[in-house]
């Protein structure tokens, strides 16, 4: 009895799972026009908000606002909740459907939206506190206190800020980037206020202070375009044909489709080693981000190829001398 009321319950759950699902997406998806029906509404049934709020923004000095009563809290806290909603859907939308179809490139999409975004909300933030009935004389004197407390202790996050803003405008690194940045190597996935999220190779998240980033030697692998230069070391015994094995090399290079034909790949000898010839085949790719993977595959065909020429890897070799006690008399 019980397993068969288990059973009823979870068809229940099945049945309805669905439908909470498409009434979240309903919601979440006409949410905005609810919010700016409600929003208008609210402004056209009390217009003296609007007066209200311009009267805060234009009073830079003069008496002190008026004092914060429950009416005034209540509407700055309902403009904040559906300008703060209104801000996010927003930002989804330019960058869905309108910088998705300019030929930008992404790090310039990325800084728009976020230039965009700090100057919303602090003109949300102005607006909410003069709906409030603060006025700008008021937010000064706010701000001088805080102009204390970042000499005594905020000196760190307004240096991250404010690099994280040069950043945003000089693009040294951009969302996507492949960058090493003090021994972390990994892709850039976010430029915060604060911070910047790198995705390492082990799908960890590693957030680097913005500071960091300027004051460090930063490798951006992928900062003015997408190619490479892929290299494969190769040792052959002094035995080998060194002509036949830079073509089998500059063969193999010439059938993998990832690699360049301009620049044209080369071989070159690089040292007489203790064991071998040193050589390198050196190409070009168009997406240095797979280079890891070309050298791989570059080095299994290489072992074949020699394999089948039979062509001598050598083995690392030592002499060694034993003496005998007799010898040191």
């Amino acid at each position: 009895m019980d397993i068969q009321k288990k059973r009823r319950v979870l068809a229940v759950k099945n049945a309805i799972a669905p439908k909470g699902v498409a009434i979240l997406t309903f919601v979440n998806k006409y949410m905005l026009i609810v919010i700016a029906v409600i929003l208008g509404l609210y402004l056209y049934l009390y217009p003296e908000v609007l007066g209200k709020m311009w009267k805060g923004l234009r009073s830079y000095s003069g008496e002190a606002g008026s004092k914060i009563t429950f009416e005034a809290l209540f509407q700055s806290v309902l403009f904040f909740l559906c300008a703060s909603y209104i801000l996010r859907r927003s930002r989804k939308f330019l960058e869905a459907h309108l910088l998705s179809h300019l030929k930008m490139d992404t790090g310039v999409k990325h800084t728009i939206l976020t230039l965009i975004g700090y100057c919303a909300w602090i003109i949300t933030i102005l607006l909410t506190l003069s709906i409030l009935g603060l006025n700008l004389k008021n937010l000064a004197i706010v701000f001088g206190a805080l102009s204390v407390g970042i000499g005594f202790g905020l000196q760190n996050i307004v240096n991250n800020f404010v690099s994280g803003l040069i950043i945003l405008f000089e693009r040294p690194i951009k969302e996507g980037d492949w960058v090493v940045i003090g021994g972390q190597e990994g892709f850039v996935r976010n430029i915060r206020i604060r911070a910047t999220e790198l995705e390492t190779f082990d799908n960890s998240t590693v957030l680097i202070p913005n500071a960091d980033i300027l004051s460090a030697s930063v490798i951006n692998w992928t900062h003015q375009d997408m190619r490479g230069r892929v290299v494969v070391p190769v040792n052959v015994s002094y035995d080998s044909d060194l002509e036949q094995v830079r073509d089998i090399l500059l063969q193999l290079a010439a059938e993998d489709e990832r690699l360049l034909k301009t620049p044209a790949p080369y071989v070159w000898v690089t040292n007489f080693g203790d064991n071998g010839i040193d050589m390198e085949l050196r190409a070009v790719t168009g997406n240095v981000v797979n280079k890891g993977y070309i050298k791989s595959d570059l080095m299994f065909r290489t072992f074949r190829a020699f394999k089948e020429k039979n062509i001598e890897i050598p083995f690392p070799q030592r002499v060694i001398h034993l003496m005998n006690e007799d010898d040191h008399e």
